[in-house]
């Protein structure tokens, strides 16, 4: 049993994790076309720099190349320019996994 209070089969579901191949392919989840004209945009916008939390409030300037939701799509977050920000490969993976364990602590207190 991975989660406490949730079998093998659920306990993914209780933190809003499914595999790529149940959520569909790019275009499926809202990634498609119209994504990439924005994801242009916005990382023109920040010109190429990344704008995570941590980036901005220690003056660190790193390259970025992906664009994140400030606030997660899962969190209510929407694909608004406003909620979008440019981001370094290695800060969006940090903040991915913050993000990740919010889910989890969630689930958590559902049990």
């Amino acid at each position: 049993m991975r989660n406490p209070g949730f079998c093998d089969k659920h306990a993914s579901e209780a933190i809003g994790w499914r595999p790529d191949r149940e959520r569909g392919n790019r275009h499926q989840r809202g990634y498609g076309s119209d994504w990439d004209r924005l994801r242009v945009l916005i990382l023109k916008r920040d010109r190429y720099l990344c704008q995570c939390e941590e980036c901005r409030r220690t003056g660190r300037v790193l390259p970025a190349t992906e664009v994140d939701h400030r606030i997660p799509k899962a969190e209510g977050g929407t694909d608004e320019p406003h909620n979008l920000c440019a981001i370094n490969v290695e800060c969006h993976k940090r903040k991915t996994a913050k993000e990740s364990g919010r889910a989890r602590a969630r689930a958590k207190r559902w049990s």
